[in-house]
């Protein structure tokens, strides 16, 4: 991580929890407009101007008097097993896919249509990335408790089956009026809902704890803001190896797309997860999630010498070996190999019992 970013994420982190300029509390539908504003520039290089920014409570059934006709519906699941709502007008949706294809926001007037799989695809990521920099934003605030945590699930096109999915309960609403593009001359909403009894984790250390003393308190915050942004900064990669194998040279210069590699039985149920130099870090094993190819690591991190054999020999056997052609040995070397005593020591295809034969 460059000191660059590593400043940024430090000073955002810095800045939860104080007062705008002026006064103006960072509000958590403050954060969700700046969250949503971020990661729109960031993600799709789409300018997003919050026009208004409103947070209420709502019942279940006061939700869909809140959703735009025709929203595509987010549901996202949190901490808990808790459900919440993000939902997209068909404006916000129209200028998420259209600078996805196009490259920018189209002038025509964004058609009422229901919203397909696609787009509901095509959103997966902004939505995750929403959370992710409310999170982020929330870090050292009590909201972090309810707004914390949610990332995409799944989605609807239609708010009549809300009443049977979601939690009969109190929501927190955040609801966002936003202009898209340079002159924000097209508008649409964004919509959060999740319960408002939160089921997340406190922050460890609140910013105004009781009988603290100020200084101190300001001074551990900022230690603590500086271990988190170091650490939640850092980049670690890792790799899923399904098998390995053993092939010879040849069958390798042989490889060409649409090549059969056999792996071995438990490539897809025992799936080693590995840092940087072929380190252990877990054990795996393959799955789907939201259409793509995905790795479930198992909680257990250890690796004994039990689940280390089975899967190395496993990997080594997978291929079987192929005859590899050995190139012709030059005449001297012919010469000397002919001329060496059979079962000698130099041998490799030797046996003992050649050997020993041959030392008597």
């Amino acid at each position: 991580m460059t000191k660059t970013a590593s400043d940024t994420v430090l000073k955002r982190k810095a800045e939860a929890g104080r007062s705008q300029p002026g006064g103006a509390p960072r509000t958590p539908v403050r954060l969700f407009g700046q969250a949503v504003a971020k990661s729109a520039q960031d993600m799709l290089k789409l300018p997003v101007t919050v026009i208004d920014a409103v947070e209420l409570r709502a019942s279940l059934a006061e939700l869909p008097e809140r959703l735009s006709e025709r929203s595509l519906l987010v549901v996202m699941e949190g901490p808990g097993e808790a459900l919440g709502l993000m939902a997209l007008s068909p404006e916000t949706l129209a200028s998420l896919i259209e600078v996805q294809t196009t490259g920018r926001i189209g002038a025509a007037e964004v058609p009422s249509r229901r919203p397909t799989r696609t787009d509901a695809a095509m959103s997966v990521r902004f939505v995750d990335r929403v959370m992710a920099e409310l999170e982020l934003a929330l870090a050292c605030d009590a909201a972090i408790a309810w707004a914390g945590g949610f990332r995409y699930a799944s989605f609807l096109d239609d708010p009549r089956p809300l009443g049977l999915l979601l939690e009969d309960t109190a929501y927190r609403v955040l609801q966002l009026t936003l202009g898209y593009g340079v002159d924000g001359a097209r508008r649409g909403t964004v919509l959060m809902a999740v319960p408002a009894e939160g089921r997340g984790r406190m922050p460890a250390r609140p910013d105004a704890a009781a009988g603290a003393d100020p200084g101190a308190a300001a001074a551990t915050t900022e230690w603590v803001e500086r271990i988190e942004a170091a650490v939640y900064g850092a980049e670690a990669q890792i790799e899923a190896v399904l098998d390995r194998v053993r092939l010879p040279l040849s069958a390798v210069l042989a490889l060409k797309p649409g090549a059969m590699v056999p792996l071995s039985k438990s490539a897809l149920t025992r799936v080693r997860v590995e840092g940087r130099g072929h380190r252990f870090v877990a054990w795996g094993r393959l799955g789907q999630c939201q259409g793509h190819l995905a790795v479930r690591v198992h909680l257990s991190l250890q690796e004994d010498g039990e689940e280390r054999a089975e899967f190395e020999p496993a990997a080594e056997t997978s291929a079987p070996a192929r005859p590899v052609a050995r190139p012709q040995a030059p005449p001297r070397i012919a010469e000397a190999a002919e001329a060496r005593p059979e079962g000698g020591a130099s041998d490799p295809a030797a046996t003992p019992e050649r050997s020993r034969a041959a030392s008597g």
